[in-house]
């Protein structure tokens, strides 16, 4: 099958302010080159882009399946972005475009942290969502591997038409492990102290926090 042949569902959205409408699309095109684009757009016309460009064209259907989870996360997270500009800017379209700029997936966020040294991604069930992460964990965490669907359970499920999770840290190991729950997905986030973070919890709380305009809940 060719590239042409893997083409992911994209996601639609209508965030509304006062006469204001903006419809944010974020889809999937392998031409001129791979990328994710979400389109900002006020009564059709654009008012702002953002690419992420992908490192390859999708060629299987394990990486279709993968860049949707992808355009899942980016659609959701600069749909936050606008809803938040929204809220404090009733004009949003002055700022819209800078807000989204400053866009950066969840991952990338707790990544800048310090000492932060792997991140593992599984879905809200608990399975990798890269196979070559699983078998990894396994060899590094083979006791918590064994347990994990069981660990995950810390973070309630919600109730709705798919399986999430209520967003929030949990501590496994201090200053060692930790689970992140973004609702849709669960991080498994593995650290070693530089000496620059104090409370790697709390740090991860506040990007979470941060990513989905909520207030960082105390431990």
């Amino acid at each position: 099958m060719t590239v042409s042949s893997f083409i992911p569902n994209g996601r639609t959205s209508l965030v509304k302010r006062g006469q204001t409408s903006l419809q944010v699309q974020t889809e999937y095109a392998f031409r001129p080159y791979p990328r994710l684009t979400t389109t900002v757009l006020n009564n059709g016309q654009v008012v702002h882009k953002i690419e992420k460009k992908l490192e390859r064209p999708i060629s299987s259907q394990e990486e279709q399946c993968e860049v949707e989870r992808q355009i899942k996360r980016q659609h959701h997270e600069i749909v936050t972005i606008i809803k938040r500009t929204a809220k404090t800017n009733p004009s949003m379209l002055k700022d819209i475009k800078q807000s989204s700029n400053d866009y950066a997936p969840l991952t990338e966020k707790m990544r800048s942290i310090a000492g932060v040294q792997r991140i593992y991604d599984l879905d809200s069930d608990g399975n990798f969502l890269q196979k070559e992460n699983a078998a990894q964990f396994k060899n590094a965490f083979s006791a918590l591997f064994k347990g994990l669907r069981e660990l995950i359970e810390v973070f309630a499920t919600v109730p709705g038409i798919t399986i999430t999770r209520e967003k929030g840290v949990y501590e496994v190991e201090r200053d060692h492990l930790y689970l992140v729950s973004s609702g849709d997905e669960i991080y498994i986030v593995v650290v070693k102290p530089t000496g620059e973070v104090a409370d790697y919890e709390s740090a991860l709380k506040a990007v979470l926090a941060e990513s989905f305009m909520e207030s960082p809940k105390k431990s």
